[in-house]
């Protein structure tokens, strides 16, 4: 079966990469997505997953790799829970402490879950590397030994994998900051409510949805406004489909060009990319 997995170009989702990889999971990679969309894993059923962790808990347990997910229910638990953390690293003002406390706990491990490797591993170590320079400049020094003895000894293990990886997605400056679990991401996640199923558009097909948002430009964007354009972005993401603001002109004596700017400014801030503005 294909999977495609679909990122911003501005936004690699490093973890998820390395992890596909060293799992033997193939993946085709479309960094076609928005800036700031959520990283999408497509299948050739037609069906798709979306979020950084929903990716790689699938990727684990796709994996050829034997324990990748951990050997029992209690150690899959505990790669859970590193797999929330792991974004941490990617945060400036939590960076060093991330590398404090890591350093502490693998002071007497030589993986993060167990006695063998886990996508743990894996993520911690990519969230590590897409820091680019500033872990790199610790792992010069002497202040994290047990840190950078399991990231060397990580590194060596997968080497081509890695090496491979990280040379085509993380420079100097690193990738910036991880598209990591956010409100932004879990926002998909409430399509699955009591049915668990995610929304369709029946009959709609990929590359064929056009869908708009059409607000009145005689006030200010409220809370109904941002459902609505939230929705809309979601429909165009998920049918990779064409997204267009649309200002109707029903209440002349109301409207004003300050109104459109901080509707779209507003839109803009929420997430969403429109392909094109149109007024009637």
């Amino acid at each position: 079966m294909e999977v495609k997995l679909a990122f911003p170009q501005d936004r690699p989702p490093l973890s998820i990469i390395s992890a596909a990889k060293v799992a033997g999971v193939p993946l085709t990679i479309d960094p076609t997505l928005a800036s700031g969309s959520v990283p999408t894993l497509h299948f050739s059923s037609g069906d798709f997953i979306h979020g950084v962790n929903t990716i790689l808990r699938y990727i684990a347990r796709a994996a050829s790799v034997s324990s990748f997910y951990g050997r029992d229910a209690i150690q899959a638990a505990h790669v859970d829970q590193w797999l929330e953390y792991a974004p941490l690293i990617l945060s400036g003002s939590e960076f060093e402490a991330a590398c404090s406390f890591l350093d502490g706990y693998l002071a007497p491990r030589t993986f993060l879950v167990g006695y063998s490797l886990s996508i743990a591993d894996i993520v911690v170590w990519s969230n590590l590397t897409g820091t680019g320079q500033r872990w790199e400049s610790l792992r010069k020094s002497n202040k994290y030994q047990s840190l950078v003895r399991w990231f060397n000894s990580v590194a060596a293990d997968y080497a081509d994998i890695l090496d491979e990886v990280t040379s085509a997605y993380v420079g100097k400056r690193g990738i910036g900051k991880s598209p990591a679990p956010s409100l932004k991401e879990k926002m998909p996640g409430l399509k699955e409510s009591t049915s668990g199923h995610q929304i369709d558009l029946p009959g709609a097909k990929v590359g064929e949805v056009c869908v708009r948002f059409a607000p009145e430009p005689s006030g200010y964007l409220h809370i109904g406004h941002a459902k609505a354009a939230l929705l809309n972005k979601y429909f165009a993401e998920r049918y990779n489909g064409r997204l267009i603001v649309r200002f109707d002109d029903t209440n002349p004596s109301k409207e004003s060009n300050e109104f459109v700017e901080n509707v779209l400014k507003d839109i803009e801030t929420l997430g969403v990319r429109y392909d094109v503005v149109t007024y009637t």
